[in-house]
């Protein structure tokens, strides 16, 4: 017989059972509706990393610093005076200079190197340090770093200057966005030297700015101009060997092209340089990890489904002894036989993973705009590709072909004179 032929009677043999290849197609298509809702959630997942990254940061950037210093293992350790910054857990890296600032700034296609100072401030208060007093984080404004400016914008490097996150609007009393811009905010810095008082850095607020879409600590901090955060941590440092010490340094390539180039030559340096891509490279991962837990129960699902298939085709053979019979009596090959059991094992297939496919897109398309309104995210983050239903309803026709294997074995072995004999 013709495949077309064999086709068309699998079809029909199916028809005639409608309920159970139904609940055997919906077996299937649980694992893949999980399999290609998954696939579209890790789409989503990377194009918004890479959105981020797109928007919000230089690719023209790498942020250098020093190879980290593993000081877990057992033993006497030799001292060492060079200026370190304390990672926790046992991991500090050192710290970096003006030596490092002049080695870098020398390195083929470097335009730029501003240096990130480690200042840890003790409060922040209006102009009269007899105002209400309260915590903040840090950064050294980073040109390459894209800020959301509700007023004003970014602090001149030279001048005592910063860009106020916006949640300290109301409690330092501006009475807008605007109202903060041009006015004076103190930011009071403690000596290393207990016997000296705070330094209390009066700053300019050059712009205020709503939440870092790479803030992802909820720290909001507070960005400094190079020349504030230079005074405050110097101060706070001042007489020890971290004085004049960076935590990080910002360079700026003549273009992307080449980031890899400076990059390669920074690490044959004995630094530790990374790009936007390198930092946020563990959400890469904690995104793919998450996405094939997802698959693996999608992948238990579709095992359930196999010994779905087995049974379903085992009852079908059983219940079309006869007819099996009369077939053969009238000439069909045993190979014919055979090929009917498994083509019905592959609509199926193509049932189940069709039906859970097109639940997944739906869902998809429904959620995104819901995900979006919550996240306040303009991307979104289910991402379904044609080429991956395709892809996920090949595999299931595959492995139900596969599943139906025995059973049309079984049907192709069957004496025909027996066969009829079958009440």
């Amino acid at each position: 017989m013709k495949i077309t032929d064999i086709t068309r009677r699998a079809g029909r043999s199916l028809k005639q059972a409608k309920i159970r290849t139904f609940l055997t197609s919906m077996a299937i298509s649980m694992g893949a509706f999980t399999i290609a809702l998954s696939l579209a959630a890790g789409n989503g997942g990377r194009a918004f990393i890479n959105d981020l990254i797109g928007s919000n940061i230089d690719p023209d950037t790498i942020y250098v610093q020093q190879q980290p210093k593993d000081e877990t293992g057992d033993g006497v350790k030799k001292y060492d005076d060079q200026p370190t910054y304390d990672l926790g857990g046992g991991f500090s890296f050192v710290l970096l200079n003006d030596d490092d600032v002049t080695d870098i700034e020398g390195v083929e296609n470097v335009t730029e190197v501003a240096p990130a100072y480690a200042l840890v401030p003790k409060y922040i208060a209006r102009d009269s340090v007899t105002d209400d007093k309260y915590e903040l984080a840090v950064e050294t404004y980073d040109k390459a770093v894209t800020l959301d400016y509700l007023a004003g914008g970014a602090p001149r490097s030279s001048e005592l200057e910063t860009v106020l996150p916006d949640k300290y609007l109301d409690a330092l009393g501006f009475k807008n966005a605007e109202d903060a811009v041009g006015k004076t905010v103190v930011v009071a810095v403690a000596s290393s030297n207990p016997l000296k008082e705070d330094l209390l850095l009066e700053l300019v607020v050059s712009g205020v700015a709503k939440k870092s879409a790479l803030d992802i600590t909820g720290a909001e901090p507070l960005f400094m101009s190079v020349a504030a955060a230079k005074k405050g941590y110097n101060y706070a440092n001042e007489g020890t060997p971290r004085e004049d010490a960076y935590v990080a340094l910002s360079v700026r390539v003549q273009d992307t092209s080449r980031v890899e180039g400076v990059k390669k030559s920074l690490q044959d340096k004995g630094y530790d340089a990374q790009t936007a891509n390198d930092l946020l490279g563990p959400i890469f991962i904690f995104i793919n990890v998450l996405q094939g837990v997802l698959i693996g129960f999608g992948a238990l699902a579709i095992v359930t489904a196999i010994f779905g298939i087995i049974n379903t085709q085992y009852i079908s053979v059983l219940e079309r002894t006869q007819q099996i019979g009369l077939m053969k009596a009238l000439g069909m090959r045993r190979r014919d036989v055979g090929r009917l059991f498994m083509i019905e094992a592959a609509w199926i297939g193509l049932l189940g993973g069709t039906l859970g496919c097109i639940i997944a897109v739906g869902l998809a398309i429904a959620a995104n705009p819901f995900i979006k309104e919550a996240l306040e995210i303009d991307i979104a983050l289910l991402q379904p590709e044609v080429w991956h239903s395709v892809l996920v309803v090949l595999a299931l026709m595959l492995i139900s072909v596969v599943a139906g294997i025995l059973p049309a074995r079984k049907a192709a072995k069957l004496d025909p004179i027996e066969a009829l004999r079958t009440e």
